[in-house]
């Protein structure tokens, strides 16, 4: 990663006007995973001064600051009392201690990354995104937008709800990244199944979870559900196995929540 500049915003207006100054400005976040792709950037601006690193109960919703580190997301006692705290398991599983301590839930999310496991899970929650200026979206809409979105994310807020759930995330050592990760949450009587790193970005199995509603085999569910999904090979696994074992932990994912 290459930068010319390095800017600390004193507030969203100044970071969003100087974001706007190039399309080569970016948001730098806990710069860990823009670090990764290498690339050059003509000014990266910084939030960490405007109050963003939050964990606040808001009623009905979590609002969850995008500077939040990944560790403070993953152990807060508000996070964990989500639907099981599948959310707070799959930040868990991110790299190591040191790694989460800088890294961010903003800067996981709005990069999108097909290996990301906070993605996989919170799209199992009823997940909204805030951006200033004032914009709203559902964590699905946000994956499935087309292109950048034009603002700075500033919040996720999860809705508080019971629930049961399963996260696996099968990687090769206990600081790789995923070779395929799965979450499966059952919450207001209705089953959410999400399958990502496959090696694309997580989405719902919306055919399998109207079938899981039915009450149908968990076999003949998990079945389904990979059927919706596209898998490719990659380096470190072959799509007939990545597909093998995705279908194996969708079911046990299906019967763990239902228990």
């Amino acid at each position: 990663m290459r930068a010319k500049n390095f800017y600390r915003a004193s507030s969203l207006d100044d970071a969003y006007r100087k974001l706007l100054e190039s399309p080569k400005n970016s948001i730098i976040a806990g710069g860990l995973w823009i670090k990764k792709l290498g690339q050059s950037y003509d000014t990266l601006i910084d939030l960490s001064l405007l109050g963003l690193d939050q964990i606040v109960d808001s009623g009905p919703f979590i609002k969850v600051g995008s500077m939040v580190s990944l560790r403070s997301f993953e152990t807060s006692p508000l996070i964990k009392h989500i639907c099981g705290g599948i959310a707070s398991t799959a930040a868990g599983e991110i790299m190591g201690v040191n790694f989460r301590n800088l890294a961010t839930i903003g800067g996981s999310i709005f990069g999108r990354y097909p290996f990301s496991d906070v993605i996989t899970a919170l799209l199992t929650l009823d997940v909204t995104l805030e951006f200033y200026p004032e914009q709203k979206m559902s964590l699905e809409e946000y994956l499935n937008y087309r292109g950048k979105v034009q603002g700075i994310l500033t919040s996720i807020d999860i809705k508080k709800e019971e629930g049961t759930c399963f996260y696996k995330k099968v990687k090769t050592t206990a600081l790789d990244f995923p070779l395929v990760n799965i979450a499966v949450s059952l919450r207001n009587n209705h089953h959410y199944i999400a399958v990502g790193s496959r090696p694309m970005i997580a989405s719902l199995a919306k055919q399998a979870m109207k079938d899981a509603d039915l009450g149908k085999d968990s076999k003949q569910v998990a079945k389904q559900a990979i059927s919706e999904y596209l898998f490719a090979d990659s380096i470190s696994i072959g799509k007939d196995y990545r597909r093998e074992i995705a279908e194996v932990y969708v079911r046990r994912g299906l019967e763990e929540v239902s228990k």
